[in-house]
């Protein structure tokens, strides 16, 4: 990278916090995260900026990466690659807006707020959290065919795959650790299904707020 195009930030990657095995963060202390009504109030951007974030200008389009104060990548703005992805993710969000009106979906969930929001929320795929001694198909009950017609929109495909290919670019080591777990669990599970075929994340969550 030439000076300039990286984006410095005053921390180093050495001292977050991490779960055993240190593919999780750790959410924070209480103390860091405050009452419930902080996590869930909406700050202004002046009131962010007081409290020390820093505001960064950006066009959405050109990648940019986040690095710590030793040069290690903690985070990265990925940008959009061209050939009318816009356009495609336009098309993604009006696939869903309509699929969610049409199961009778409104802007904020029944159950109330999840860790994403107000709005309703649901998981497919497979997943190893929640305690499971193994990996299980996710069960968006009623949601599960319209889910299913969703990842496999081209439009919803291809945001997919360019955030696959986005990861394989900006952490490859971590990237290849994910593709070998990947895989040998598809090899020895075939019954757990793959959302996109060639990526490497197990589960995907569509938002329809």
């Amino acid at each position: 990278l030439s000076e300039g195009n990286a984006i410095e930030v005053d921390l180093n990657a050495a001292d977050f916090d991490a779960a055993l095995g240190a593919h999780t963060a750790k959410p924070g202390t209480k103390k860091q995260r405050g009452s419930k009504a902080d996590m869930r109030r909406t700050y202004s951007l002046t009131e962010l900026l007081q409290r020390g974030f820093q505001h960064i200008k950006w066009d959405g389009i050109t990648p940019f990466p986040l690095i710590d104060c030793f040069g290690r990548i903690v985070g990265v703005l990925a940008g959009q690659p061209g050939s009318g992805y816009a356009s495609e993710l336009s098309d993604a969000f009006e696939e869903m807006m309509r699929e969610g009106r049409e199961a009778g979906l409104e802007a904020t969930s029944p159950e109330g707020a999840s860790a994403r929001g107000w709005f309703p929320a649901f998981n497919c795929g497979a997943s190893m959290g929640m305690g499971n001694p193994h990996p299980v198909q996710l069960d968006p009950k009623n949601m599960t065919e319209v889910l299913e017609r969703l990842v496999g929109r081209k439009s919803v495909r291809r945001m997919a795959m360019y955030q696959n290919a986005a990861f394989s670019l900006w952490a490859p080591r971590v990237y290849e650790v994910y593709e070998n777990t990947m895989k040998t669990m598809w090899e020895k599970m075939p019954s757990l299904r793959n959302n996109f075929p060639g990526g490497v994340f197990g589960a995907a969550a569509f938002n329809f707020g």
